[in-house]
């Protein structure tokens, strides 16, 4: 475990309430606390500087419930979190086919080859019908720093194509947002 695993592991990821659908939000707020090693004082801020983002657009009571959808998540994004708080957002597989599950795999390993600054936002359904962080990924397993506290996805039980019982993890590819603290050439992320 290197120092800097260590040292994000003693800032514990912030976690949704058990009735609202914000895991969307707080996806984001832990790839900035991750990306950035953000105070609770500075997430407490982006918490704040979202929820009026949303209010502003009459959006609050809508993702409260129903939760946030891609084109949303884009947009809070750009708008909200910005150069700021994190200096690049790119979405490699949006508008792309699904990839097979080990080229997907692949981009992640790729992208989160160890550079400290850098988290993965990932959309899922199936077993989980969710946003959340990817903090690290192996050959058999994808880490989390997840709202829900859950810890790791198997391999063995995702997919990129359709749920199933063996394989009950979606893994949504076009819903998936490589973000870094430094400015990327995004060409070498192409796929």
């Amino acid at each position: 475990m290197s120092a800097h695993s260590r040292n994000i592991s003693s800032l514990p990821p912030f976690q949704q309430g058990g009735l609202d659908s914000l895991c969307g939000l707080y996806s984001i707020i832990n790839a900035e606390r991750f990306i950035n090693h953000s105070s609770d004082y500075e997430t407490q801020q982006l918490f704040d500087d979202l929820i009026h983002f949303l209010a502003r657009r009459k959006l609050l009571s809508k993702l409260l419930i129903g939760g946030i959808i891609h084109t949303e998540m884009l947009l809070i994004l750009e708008k909200v979190v910005g150069k700021q708080r994190i200096a690049n957002v790119y979405v490699p597989w949006r508008g792309v086919p699904n990839p097979d599950l080990t080229t997907f795999w692949k981009s992640i390993q790729f992208f989160l080859d160890g550079t400290p600054g850098r988290a993965i936002i990932l959309g899922l359904k199936g077993y989980h019908d969710h946003w959340t962080v990817i903090e690290s990924i192996t050959n058999r397993s994808i880490l989390l720093y997840d709202s829900a506290l859950i810890k790791r996805l198997p391999r063995s039980s995702c997919t990129t194509v359709y749920a199933t019982w063996k394989r009950k993890h979606l893994l949504l590819p076009a819903q998936t947002y490589f973000l870094s603290n430094e400015i990327l050439d995004i060409s070498q992320y192409d796929y």
